[in-house]
Parts: C-alpha cells; sequence; structure tokens
C-alpha cells in the first residue's frame, strides 16, 4: 500500500487509521476471540479453551511484515493469521490450541473484519455529514433572496437566489447520504458460514453459536452466510461514490465562483491554507481540490466492487478477494472528500457586491427572457422576442434600449422569480428528513 505522504490527498487520519494494519488484525482477531467464546459456551470447545484464545488475541503479539508476506502465498489472509494465533495458543496451552478457528473459514474472518471496520469508519463520516448538510443549510437561509448570475454551458443566465444554489447542494448531499447511511446499516451484519456454508462441523450448535457470535461482535445475524450474495457490499460501494459525487459538485461551483475575475465566494482561510510554493498572492481552494480529486478515484473504485459481483457457487475465486483493498481504498476516499468539505462548508464566505457587479457586467442582457415576456402581453410573443433582439444588437446597456420596461426589469422580487420559495421548498425538506 502506498505510504502516508502518497496517500495524504487521499485519505484522512480516521479512515486510514481503520484500515490500518493494526486495525485490520484487531478485528480478524475478535472474529476469533468471539467465536472461540461462542464455541465455549455452546458447548462446542472445552470452556478452559476459550480463555486462552482470547487472550491470546492481541494484536501487539503478532508480525504485520510477515503475516502480509505469508498472504501471498495462500491468496489469504486468514491463514496465516490462524496460523500465528494456534502457535501463540500453543505456548499458553498445547490443548487449546486445537480449538482455534473452530468450525470457521478462511473468508468468514476476511468479510466479518471488512464490516467491523466499516463500522469504525462510516459513524464519524456521516455525522460530518450532517454537520456540511447543516452548514450550507444555514447559508442558503442567510442568502434567500441574495440575487446571482445563474450560469448555464457556463455562460451568463436569468438571476437566481444564491440561496437555491446552496440549498441545492444541502439537498444532493443529503439524499446522498441518506442512501449511504442505508446501505450502510445492510453491511453490519456478521459472515459465518464455515466451509462452504452449511456450517456442519457445528451439527445442532449452529444456530446458538451463530447467535452468540453475532450478539458478541454487536452485528445482526443474516438469514443464511453471504458468501457469494455481494449486493451489500456493492450497493455500499455505489453509495459511497454517490456521496463523493455531490460534495464534488458543490466543490467545483465553489471553484469557479472562487476564481479572481469572478471572486463571488472563497474558502476559509488560515496559515498555510490554499498557499502556492511560487505564487505568493494566491489563495487556492484546496478543499475542492480535495474533493474534486477524490471525485477523479470514487466511481472507479465502486465499480471494481460491483464488477466483483458475479462470484462462482457457494465461495468464489478472485472476485471477495478483490473487494477489501478496494473497500479501503473506497473509504479512505470518501473520508478525505468529506472531512474537506467539513472544513469548507462552515467557513465559505460570500460577496454579494461582486454577485452584483458580475450581474452589473452584462448590462442587462441577463433581463432579456423577463423583458421578452413583459412585452409578449403587450404585443405577443414574436413580436416581443424581435424587439428584444434588435434592442440585444445595439449593443450597450440593454435596459437603456428598452427604457420602457426599467421600472419592471429593476423589480427584484420579479427578478428572482420563484428562486426564493424553491429554497424555502428545499430548507424544509431538509428539516422534514
Amino acid at each position: 500500500m502506498a505510504g502516508r505522504l502518497v496517500n495524504a490527498l487521499g485519505s484522512s487520519a480516521l479512515a486510514a487509521e481503520a484500515f490500518s494494519d493494526h486495525a485490520t488484525l484487531r478485528h480478524m482477531l475478535r472474529f476469533e476471540a468471539a467465536l472461540a467464546q461462542a464455541a465455549a459456551e455452546a458447548g462446542l470447545i472445552p470452556k478452559r479453551a476459550a480463555p486462552v484464545i482470547v487472550k491470546a488475541c492481541d494484536p501487539a503479539l503478532y508480525d504485520f511484515a510477515a503475516l502480509a508476506d505469508s498472504a501471498r502465498r495462500t491468496a489469504t489472509l486468514t491463514v496465516p493469521v490462524v496460523k500465528a494465533l494456534t502457535d501463540e495458543v500453543a505456548k499458553r496451552d498445547a490443548d487449546a490450541a486445537g480449538y482455534v478457528h473452530w468450525g470457521a473459514t478462511s473468508q468468514d474472518v476476511i468479510d466479518t473484519a471488512m464490516v467491523l471496520q466499516l463500522g469504525e469508519a462510516l459513524p464519524p463520516l456521516l455525522k460530518e455529514l450532517d454537520d456540511i448538510v447543516s452548514a450550507f443549510a444555514n447559508l442558503a437561509r442567510k442568502h434567500r433572496r441574495t440575487p446571482m448570475l445563474g450560469r448555464t454551458l457556463l455562460q451568463p443566465a436569468t438571476p437566481i437566489a444564491l440561496g437555491q444554489k446552496i440549498a441545492g447542494w444541502a439537498s444532493d448531499i443529503a439524499r446522498a447520504a441518506r442512501r449511504l447511511e442505508a446501505s450502510f446499516k445492510e453491511t453490519q451484519v456478521v459472515q459465518f458460514g464455515g466451509a462452504s456454508g452449511s456450517l456442519s462441523a457445528l451439527g445442532d450448535k449452529a444456530e446458538p453459536v451463530m447467535l452468540s457470535l453475532a450478539k458478541r461482535l454487536k452485528l445482526d445475524l443474516p438469514d443464511a452466510p453471504w458468501f457469494t450474495q455481494r449486493v451489500r457490499v456493492a450497493a455500499f460501494a455505489q453509495d459511497a461514490a454517490l456521496v463523493v459525487g455531490a460534495l464534488a459538485k458543490a466543490a467545483r461551483d465553489i471553484s469557479l465562483m472562487m476564481q479572481i475575475e469572478v471572486g463571488e465566494a472563497a474558502e476559509p482561510s488560515g496559515p498555510g491554507r490554499g498557499g502556492s510554493s511560487t505564487m505568493p498572492h494566491k489563495r487556492n481552494p484546496v478543499g475542492a481540490a480535495l474533493v474534486l480529486s477524490a471525485a477523479g478515484r470514487a466511481p472507479m473504485l465502486a465499480a471494481t466492487i460491483v464488477a466483483a459481483l458475479p462470484q462462482e457457487h457457494e465461495r468464489a475465486l478472485g472476485g471477495w478477494q478483490a473487494e477489501w483493498p478496494t473497500m479501503a481504498a473506497l473509504i479512505e476516499t470518501l473520508a478525505s472528500a468529506v472531512q474537506a468539505m467539513h472544513e469548507v462548508a462552515p467557513g465559505l464566505t460570500i460577496d454579494p457586491d461582486a454577485m452584483q457587479a458580475n450581474m452589473d457586467a452584462t448590462e442587462g442582457a441577463v433581463l432579456a427572457e423577463r423583458a421578452t415576456f413583459l412585452l409578449a402581453e403587450k404585443m405577443g410573443k414574436q413580436k416581443a422576442g424581435k424587439l428584444v433582439e434588435e434592442a440585444l444588437a445595439k449593443g450597450g446597456s440593454f435596459i437603456e434600449a428598452l427604457g420602457q420596461l426599467e421600472k419592471e426589469l429593476s423589480d427584484e422580487l420579479a427578478l428572482l422569480g420563484y428562486s426564493p420559495k424553491f429554497v424555502d421548498r428545499l430548507l424544509a425538506d431538509l428539516k422534514r428528513r
């Protein structure tokens, strides 16, 4: 895996820790400890063996590099982990070593560890997404009637309320976050099926062991093992990518509004933030850059997981093995985007004067649509359209060219149309959620 320096712009410390070597082994050993306790409770292994196994489930006892090297030879990290755990238990109690990993298979450990890692990484990110939505909603409320240029195909269009743009960001981020939270909850299930999903090695003790294992790990118990039923995982991956995309929509707009010749918005400043290595005058949109960088990676990572859905028979070759490293990269990418926007949203500053100046720079041309409809009430749309085209062709001030409409065209409430009400509706929907 890439080092921290290479990945500094692609992850957050929290997500990196959730998928660190220590966390990975900790969660794998959590499964083994819980399994030993559940099996002892059901009478499948001697009760005295469980605490010995549990005590050996300490990540600090193991050599991460040696485990990783051995994993390449068996195509699964579980094999060397179980061997190392068995050796560690044997140091304490040779008989207890024979009861390590009782009735489980490699994929049980790997899948459950991945689920536990998601359980560690996601809740803080969901909380930060809520904060982002709230910050944008507050800003939208403040600018419910602040006029700005609407822009279509990157060109000036009819004016809108700034609040509508920002409430739109909040609405889509909230929508994506709700999907992510729902699919995240569906992933929080234990994986336990044994060799091929029948748990035949446990006989009539399968049910109590499953129940106890899930309870100890604080995971739900699915109806059956999901070795090759990976829709839960793929749906979560897709929803993670959607969140990054929704954040990137806001980041794209913010970066364009920050261009010096536009000057309508600015990310929060601070020592060293947004600086250039060679141009002291620059204030770069660094938060937007990190989010947009994540948006370039997330869809492809999610696509890799979706591509792994067709898995063979009861347990697959290559499919589920592709998911874990990809999921780690996806969550780190998601976390990078969320953390970046979590810094930007509450500190985003707006310059209404610059917005007005940008509208004024069009010399009223952006009012052409409204002028056409006002005139159409008196002379019909065709004649009105011709008159407006002639006024635009003269150049200079469009409002002066249509002097008879100067009062109507300067009506701010009419200028924004339904935009402030759209702000109200978007914010009311966010409040209902």
